[in-house]
């Protein structure tokens, strides 16, 4: 066992959490500090589903084209904000080298690493029956309207097998025995038979938490205003009174940014602003995950309905919401799933953290090693929670960790 320190752990979402339990789990005393509800930021909000299949960064060749295209398209999926492009160029530059082959194919690898294990590193969090009551593995499918794979797709099919990833792809008929409600209009698709889905994502939050608190994690409800390092652990000021640790852990979402930068360190993270609608009653219309891989949109269904979730609109995080883009979600879910009724929806904007390189940035403070980060996990969350606490618990232990983080290191 490690020797037992005092921790904080700053973000209560998927990742603050999981962290949090893994902690625990090793003798640490841990806090888990977070201003608003367990479960409730971007992991409430996201797309339900793993698939380390496609654990692909969301820059690769030819992506300038495309970002092109969805940019002049006021109907697409991407939106940049004129008034956040100077913050947001430097992102922007470092996203678009990373869809040169070689960025594009180490990162894919090193998302592959991170991610692929997920699925049973839930099960050893949550133990059997929890897993069962929220874990769906019933596979995720990609679609496309286009009859014929272009020649990324033949890379990407390259990547996928080298890593041992399974997949197959299906004909129109196949895809349509596999899903009968899609539409007609989409001709090819990927199943991945060894992805899934949750039920519910703050019930997946929630059960970890649940699993870190019966082993004594304790949850703080304050804001963090600063974080104090010293010669013998580290402050966090907070706005209910100060608390004192041994070490921190920011798991903050995009708040990450902001305490990194009075740490003096810049982190490469983006306010990349997802929205989601949720139409209730009519989960059961599809089994699994549908990706519409051209759109960049996902339908998932869970317990309170089914989610569509897309949108990457670049702009400040307290901007207000955009009501047009919860409009396109649900164009695209009828374009989707022609014959559902979309009678009532509930909508959702949430600001996921996204680095350039879609990995996420994981490790201690370059001049601190008390404090660490376990941030920018962009769209992938949920995949990569488990193997991010992993890390972070080698990390605090001074073990080497079970995959080489040298990938995700703070940059």
């Amino acid at each position: 066992m490690a020797e037992q320190r005092s921790i904080a752990v700053i973000g209560g979402g998927v990742i603050g959490v999981s962290c949090a339990l893994m902690l625990a789990r090793e003798g640490h005393r841990v806090t888990v500090i977070e201003e608003g509800r367990i479960g409730h930021g971007c992991s409430w909000g996201n797309g339900a589903q793993y698939n380390a299949g496609s654990s692909f960064p969301m820059a690769h060749p030819g992506v300038l084209w495309h970002a092109l295209r969805w940019l002049a398209d006021t109907k697409g999926p991407v939106r940049l904000a004129p008034r956040e492009l100077p913050r947001t160029l430097p992102w922007l530059i470092r996203f678009l080298r990373t869809g040169r082959p070689k960025a594009w194919k180490a990162a894919y690898t090193a998302l592959h690493a991170l991610n692929a294990p997920c699925a049973g590193l839930y099960r050893d969090m949550l133990g059997n029956t929890d897993w069962r009551r929220v874990f769906r593995p019933s596979g995720a499918l990609h679609v496309w309207r286009d009859a014929s794979p272009g020649a990324l797709d033949a890379m990407v099919d390259s990547l996928r097998a080298r890593h041992d990833v399974a997949f197959e792809r299906l004909n129109a008929e196949q895809l349509h025995d596999l899903e009968p409600a899609l539409s007609d209009n989409y001709r090819r698709g990927i199943f991945f038979p060894d992805s899934g889905h949750v039920t519910s994502p703050l019930a997946l939050v929630e059960g970890l938490m649940d699993r870190a608190a019966a082993i004594g994690v304790s949850i703080r409800t304050a804001q963090v205003e600063a974080i104090e390092p010293g010669t013998e652990g580290v402050t966090l000021q907070t706005n209910t009174g100060p608390h004192r640790c041994d070490i921190v852990v920011i798991a903050a979402g995009i708040a990450s940014r902001d305490f990194a930068r009075c740490l003096g360190v810049s982190l490469s993270l983006a306010s990349e602003r997802g929205y989601h609608i949720t139409v209730p009653g009519i989960s059961g219309v599809i089994s699994r995950p549908v990706t519409d891989a051209a759109s960049a949109f996902v339908a998932t269904p869970l317990n309170e309905g089914l989610r569509i979730v897309g949108i990457a609109e670049f702009d400040a995080p307290d901007a207000p919401r955009d009501a047009a883009q919860s409009n396109k979600l649900q164009a695209c879910a009828r374009a989707m799933l022609p014959d559902i009724p979309i009678n009532q929806v509930t909508d959702w904007m949430g600001v996921r953290p996204s680095t350039p390189d879609s990995l996420p940035i994981i490790g201690p403070h370059p001049k601190h090693a008390a404090i660490l980060f376990a941030t920018g996990h962009g769209h992938m969350g949920i995949s990569g929670a488990p193997m991010t606490a992993t890390i972070i618990c080698d990390l605090v232990a001074g073990r080497t960790p079970r995959i080489s983080w040298a990938p995700y290191r703070v940059r």
